[in-house]
């Protein structure tokens, strides 16, 4: 199981073997597949410990509504498509997070993962940026989830953090700096969510980390004051499309939601219809302008939230918000009372999550299985109820027993 795992995950870092599976379709299909076939696989194994319980219901309820807005839709192929690459990494990433990753020593053998990973995707966009001058070029990658899954496999480095040893954390502060330098030259404004999550790291961790964890923040606000000059001015003009579009889509994505609230129009499908009674509100931008971008660049919203909204529904958006809530309260809840998830600090977890949920407001990060696939471990992951005191150690035999069906 734990190889089918891990040449899961390489296969969405590295996108190799990279099959096109259906000719013009633009969803990433053979990842969907084989995130499906590592979570049936994993359902297969664990079949005896399986039980219907709440979190089986939700995923069951969403899964249901995203078939049924894909049928609904106009189009139904392509939606149909794009809805089992998001529930095969979505559904399947959390519970491989929650009924595989649950013992100490299996959430240690992934942060080492994460390590390995991270190095690879690294050394594509450094490769990249100085052999071609463009560090998506070797990653063949957009630039928001090649710097998602940065964010996201930086679950390795920052777990060296919390080590005893020094040699260890300086390690995890040199991958946290490469990271944060190869972020900076894609020109993204994610740029500026690092310094603020460490920032906000340091204060949930005790005083013993503060040291470590200031040199960190120091680190990375030199770093960024080095690369500030790749940030463009255009990222604050109020008239570029990379504004105007984000905007106005929160209006116009509403104005679809209302007329199909239940199913939505299907996920990624076509918008231009629905431009013709909308009245644009934004006012740096013309319905002509904005409709030049709806018929291809734009079957999305810009934003995690409002696409699910609009495409597939306001059920399914609320039920995976609340879903979504209610982890990230467990979380915060294990900061504040300084609890560990399976020997590894909270903070490991609260820095790339709460990034992803960040940069989910600003583009569509789930619908892509590499993000996806990696932010649903990491939520399956604080599901499980393997918490104890921040700096205490598991005995042997509770670190081999962990608690593999005993949840929160």
């Amino acid at each position: 199981m734990w190889i089918l795992f891990s040449f899961t995950c390489f296969q969405l870092v590295t996108k190799f073997p990279n099959i096109t599976l259906i000719p013009g379709e633009r969803a990433k299909v053979f990842s969907g597949i084989l995130c499906l076939i590592t979570f049936l696989y994993l359902l297969l194994i664990k079949k005896d410990s399986l039980h219907l319980d709440r979190e089986w219901g939700v995923c069951i309820i969403l899964a249901l509504l995203c078939v049924c807005s894909g049928i609904a839709s106009g189009e139904p192929t392509s939606p149909l498509w794009r809805g089992l690459t998001v529930l095969s990494s979505g559904i399947g990433g959390f519970w491989c997070g929650r009924l595989l990753l649950n013992t100490p020593s299996r959430i240690f053998l992934f942060s080492k993962l994460c390590l390995i990973l991270l190095t690879l995707l690294l050394l594509l966009g450094i490769g990249g940026y100085f052999l071609y001058g463009n560090v998506l070029h070797l990653a063949d990658i957009h630039k928001h989830p090649f710097n998602n899954l940065i964010l996201l496999l930086s679950f390795g480095p920052l777990s060296l953090l919390f080590r005893d040893d020094r040699r260890v954390k300086i390690i995890g502060i040199f991958f946290l700096l490469v990271s944060y330098y190869v972020m900076s030259l894609s020109f993204d404004p994610i740029i500026w969510f690092p310094p603020l999550l460490v920032v906000g790291a340091m204060v949930f961790t005790n005083k013993r980390r503060k040291g470590t964890v200031f040199f960190i923040t120091l680190a990375v606000f030199l770093a960024s004051t080095i690369h500030l000059y790749q940030v463009p001015g255009l990222f604050f003009n109020k008239e570029d499309i990379s504004i105007w579009f984000r905007v106005e889509n929160f209006f116009f994505s509403t104005h679809m939601a209302l007329q199909k609230p239940l199913l939505g129009i299907g996920l990624v499908a076509p918008r231009l219809e629905y431009l013709e009674d909308y009245e644009i509100v934004y006012p740096y931008v013309t319905k002509e302008q904005f409709a030049e971008v709806i018929p291809e660049i734009n079957r999305s919203s810009e934003n995690q939230f409002l696409t699910f909204m609009c495409d597939l529904g306001f059920p399914f958006v609320l039920l995976y918000s609340f879903s979504v809530v209610m982890l990230y309260t467990r979380l915060l809840r294990y900061l504040r009372q300084g609890k560990s998830i399976g020997m590894i600090h909270p903070v490991v977890f609260w820095v790339p999550i709460t990034g992803t949920l960040i940069h989910l407001q600003f583009y569509d990060g789930l619908l892509q299985p590499q993000p996806c696939w990696f932010f649903h471990i990491l939520l399956g992951m604080i599901s499980v109820q393997n918490v104890a005191p921040t700096g205490q150690n598991l005995s042997p035999e509770d670190e081999k027993q962990g608690s593999p069906t005993a949840y929160v």
